[in-house]
């Protein structure tokens, strides 16, 4: 994935200081550089403060040697007034504010300015008298009280010594202020060295990760411009740490998922196009179309269906299918699911009701498929009202058709008679307007003998008589005798063949009257010395005329044979109809013949059709399926 290399993300220090990770650890630091630096400054004030308590001790210990210097150790007695009177010499200096002497019992000898709290109980437990040293320090009242042991006049005596202590308190005061200074300066220094480390190494790059992870969700939902968004923290991916490690893993992941995303994305729309497109085939399809659950609810339903049922969507939705089809029962649609359910399409005829009440027929075509899984029934509906009226129209003229058969049969036999009658006064003399009238009833025999013929040929069912037939060879048999005909006198027909062999399979003698009865209708269509042209080649479904279903698919070889003419153009209105019983364009004409030469087309698995216009003149076609693996077709490829 592509970044642009020039970005630098901005992570300024109020955004470092807001941030609560930073706080958090910046706080963390402080805060512990401060405890631990309290933790070194209480003893240091409790040693300081005892340095200064001894300096007072040992400068009133030595103020008051320098008191007692001039007391005699001799055996001249001295009185304890005496004693007290050198030791209050001591109120002298600053330090010392009072003072009380015992001696060795623990008498009292007296005491001077402010006497201390200490007696001689507090330190009377002392085992060893000499150089013994118990103090007593009140911080409260500023006193700091010494009881030692001190010679006079060769005797121990304990002296309570009482000492002013506000400078040791200002001292110690003072001694706080330096090192809380230095406490705060030192975690100032270190903290803030630890905000730059802490910002360049781990803040920065973690405030990055997290405006990129903002980012990264409509990044990756942006399909064109998610390969080319650029991180803030790309700059440090190539950290050798677990930060570089983290944003390595983001950018994978972000690329995976974008991925994935930009797929899914793409099949989404591709399967919603594919949904829309098959939605609107499905609207659009000419056929009713309903999605049928196990219940026989509609789950769905295309327009067609509620045009066709004269319905809203919303009255047909989830509503039974016996509404619309009364002809169905519960038990018929538990049949017809099991059948489903095997794997097996089902085509029933049914009925449907509109809305109004009335019904029409219809063809069912069902099949089972399982859509987000669940099962349901597809189902294909088709109006079959057309076809119904043509099956009975069809049937009706089956009937007409056998009657017509019967009716010719009971004609031939009574105009037998009358046609060999009328042969027979062709024997005799007549006078000559006997012979007239004789010959025009002979000419309407023959036409009407070959209506009978015709009737019956076309009343009949097409039965071929099969056989492999090379067409070449078949047309230019028929071409010497199609050109003996009175229809073909002083005109010319031309055959085109083709080199390679056209085999098809079918019944010679009526393949023979197709080409007959074509060629002569085009003959008749011209004029004398114009030519008829009768052309053959082979042919593919897609070719000029697409082949109905039952001639295989596109990929069938058919051969086409074309007879054109240029004779005066069939009119619009009758070309529709030219292949119908009893339609003709010939004063003279039946309407019988290519009526026939259609049926027999067909019946051959081939079709025909006619195209005629003032320019191109008339051109009948006819396709009809080639051999296919014929061993001699085979080899001429």
């Amino acid at each position: 994935m592509p970044f642009s290399p020039l970005y630098r993300p901005r992570v300024d220090l109020l955004s470092f200081l807001r941030s609560r990770l930073s706080q958090k650890i910046v706080l963390s630091i402080f805060g512990s550089i401060v405890v631990i630096e309290a933790l070194i400054l209480i003893p240091s004030v409790i040693r300081r403060q005892q340095e200064l308590l001894q300096g007072l001790a040992l400068q009133s210990s030595a103020s008051l040697k320098v008191a007692m210097v001039d007391v005699k150790t001799t055996d001249e007695v001295v009185f304890p007034e005496q004693l007290l009177a050198k030791l209050s010499r001591l109120e002298a200096i600053p330090i010392v504010v009072g003072g009380s002497l015992y001696d060795v019992r623990g008498n009292s000898i007296g005491s001077f300015g402010e006497a201390p709290t200490m007696t001689f109980t507090d330190f009377s437990d002392v085992e060893d008298v000499a150089d013994s040293f118990v103090s007593n320090f009140n911080p409260r009242a500023d006193r700091y009280e010494v009881a030692q042991t001190f010679p006079l006049v060769g005797i121990p005596h304990w002296v309570v010594i009482n000492h002013d202590t506000t400078s040791v308190r200002r001292e110690v005061r003072a001694f706080i202020w330096r090192i809380f200074g230095l406490v705060l300066l030192i975690s100032a220094v270190v903290t803030l060295t630890t905000m730059v480390v802490l910002r360049a190494v781990l803040i920065s790059p973690v405030l990055a990760l997290n405006d990129d992870l903002l980012e990264a969700a409509p990044a990756a939902l942006n399909e064109e411009n998610a390969t080319m968004y650029a991180f803030k923290s790309l700059r440090y991916r190539h950290k050798k740490d677990e930060i570089g490690a983290v944003i390595g893993a983001f950018q994978q992941m972000f690329e995976r998922i974008s991925t994935n995303i930009a797929q899914r994305q793409q099949a989404e729309d591709r399967l919603r196009e594919s949904e829309n497109r098959f939605r609107t085939l499905v609207e659009q399809a000419a056929e009713s179309i309903f999605v049928l659950d196990e219940h026989a609810k509609i789950l769905d339903i295309n327009r067609f269906a509620l045009n066709s049922l004269n319905y809203e969507r919303a009255e047909l939705i989830h509503h039974n299918l016996f509404e619309v089809n009364p002809a169905f029962t519960p038990q018929d649609y538990d049949v017809l699911w099991r059948r489903l359910q095997a794997g097996n399409p089902v085509t029933v005829e049914s009925i449907h009701r509109r809305k109004d009440g009335s019904t029409y027929p219809v063809e069912v075509r069902a099949n089972f498929m399982v859509m987000t899984g669940k099962q349901q029934a597809l189902a294909l509906v088709r109006d079959i009202s057309d076809r119904k009226q043509a099956e009975k129209a069809q049937a009706r003229l089956a009937e007409i058709g056998q009657l017509a058969a019967m009716i010719v049969h009971e004609v031939r036999n009574p105009f037998t008679t009358v046609y060999m009658a009328l042969s027979t006064f062709q024997t005799m003399d007549l006078p000559p307007r006997g012979k007239m009238r004789l010959s025009l009833a002979m000419e309407e025999s023959e036409r009407l003998k070959r209506l009978l013929n015709e009737i019956l040929t076309y009343s009949k069912e097409q039965k071929l008589v099969e056989e492999r037939i090379e067409i070449n060879d078949l047309s230019k048999e028929l071409l010497r005798s199609l050109q003996e005909l009175p229809a073909a006198t002083d005109k010319t027909i031309q055959l085109i063949t083709q080199p390679e062999p056209l085999i098809v399979k079918g019944d010679r003698d009526k393949l023979k009257q197709v080409f007959i009865n074509l060629v002569t209708n085009a003959c008749e269509a011209i004029s004398p010395k114009e030519t008829v042209t009768w052309q053959l080649q082979r042919a593919f479904g897609e070719h000029v005329f697409q082949p109905p279903t039952s001639l295989q698919s596109n990929s069938t070889q058919h051969v086409k044979i074309q007879v054109h003419n240029g004779g005066d153009p069939i009119p619009p209105e009758v070309l529709p109809k030219l292949t119908q019983p009893f339609i003709s364009t010939k004063a003279d004409g039946n309407g019988l013949g290519l009526a026939i030469t259609k049926r027999i087309v067909e019946a051959h698995g081939g079709s025909m059709t006619i195209g005629s216009s003032v320019e191109k003149g008339t051109t009948v076609t006819v396709f009809l399926p080639l051999v296919i693996g014929d061993p001699v077709l085979e080899q001429s490829r």
